[in-house]
């Protein structure tokens, strides 16, 4: 008996936590630190906007309020935020495909300097479609997971980018674009709209074509 209870305790414990209504608070006020000596204060610092706003443009809070919103459209408990240390941070539903596995126990970063170009990846299966961050080729596994283990996701600590649910997809590319821009990162498309140029590889050939005519 004095076994089954032992065995039984955690047992309990899992099904209690996965139906949980909110996720467990590993890192106190959610810093991505896990030693949590950082003031709460701290998170979404203004301290890393390295740009003013464009013209007509949110600023740096509201944006990040935006990318947010995206990914807790599609997980509750998901989140976005800028870590003490100017990280772009995802936490939910983020490089991994079963939702049965994530316990929010961890969260994936990379710093706006290291992206090289963000993704809009549509779904015409689920219907949940997603961004992907790359990472430049000058730091080719710039994707941190900063956490806990998770013994049922086999996925490695590093990674060459980052692929986050939500929605909408195409505005939430937009959106982290320009986030990089104001953080002082130098992505492809994380520049005023009005200076973007095709690259020549971007352009057809029937294009070139007609050029050269």
């Amino acid at each position: 008996m004095i076994a089954k209870s032992m065995i039984g305790a955690p047992a309990a414990a899992i099904l209690l936590a996965a139906c949980s209504q909110t996720p467990p608070q590993y890192f106190g006020p959610q810093l991505a630190s896990a030693s949590g000596e950082v003031e709460p204060q701290a998170i979404n610092s203004p301290a890393y906007a390295a740009r003013p706003p464009l013209p007509g443009r949110p600023g740096y809070l509201e944006t990040i309020r935006y990318i947010d919103d995206g990914v807790k459209y599609i997980d509750p408990y998901a989140e976005f935020f800028i870590s003490y240390d100017g990280q772009m941070c995802f936490r939910g539903l983020v490089n991994r495909q079963a939702a049965y596995f994530e316990n929010y126990q961890n969260y994936w970063c990379m710093y706006p300097t290291a992206v090289n170009n963000v993704e809009a990846l549509e779904n015409d299966i689920s219907y949940i479609d997603s961004v992907r961050l790359w990472c430049v080729l000058g730091a080719p596994q710039c994707a941190r997971k900063i956490g806990f283990a998770n013994y049922l996701d086999d996925s490695s600590w590093i990674d060459n980018s980052i692929a986050v649910q939500t929605r909408p997809f195409r505005e939430q590319r937009d959106a982290i674009e320009y986030l990089i821009y104001l953080m002082g990162g130098n992505a492809a498309g994380a520049q005023p709209l009005r200076s973007r140029h095709p690259t020549p590889l971007a352009i057809s050939r029937e294009v070139r074509g007609q050029k050269a005519g």
